[in-house]
């Protein structure tokens, strides 16, 4: 794997933390603290310009009320398909 690809991954990560945490109104240091971490931290993560533990990771998800995979998924989300159903 590239630098280049884990910046990418890091970048994507730090955004979805950042539109978690701002959906929830909750500060850097507020995250923080319900995490155990810095909001120093918080914020150097959400820029991505600090990676952060899987440990940690789950601390956040948790003080944030989201599963793991809401954080980590990097796939490019796609609009469900409506499902086709035939009129009577």
């Amino acid at each position: 794997m590239s630098e280049r690809a884990v910046k990418h991954v890091r970048r994507f990560l730090g955004q979805r933390l950042r539109a978690l945490r701002t959906q929830r109104r909750l500060s850097q240091e507020r995250l923080g603290e319900r995490s155990g971490l810095s909001g120093k931290f918080i914020g150097e993560v959400e820029r991505g310009e600090k990676s952060i533990s899987l440990d940690s990771l789950y601390r956040v998800a948790v003080a944030l009320k989201v599963p793991l995979r809401d954080l980590t998924d990097v796939r490019e989300k796609r609009p469900r398909r409506a499902s086709r159903r035939s009129s009577p």
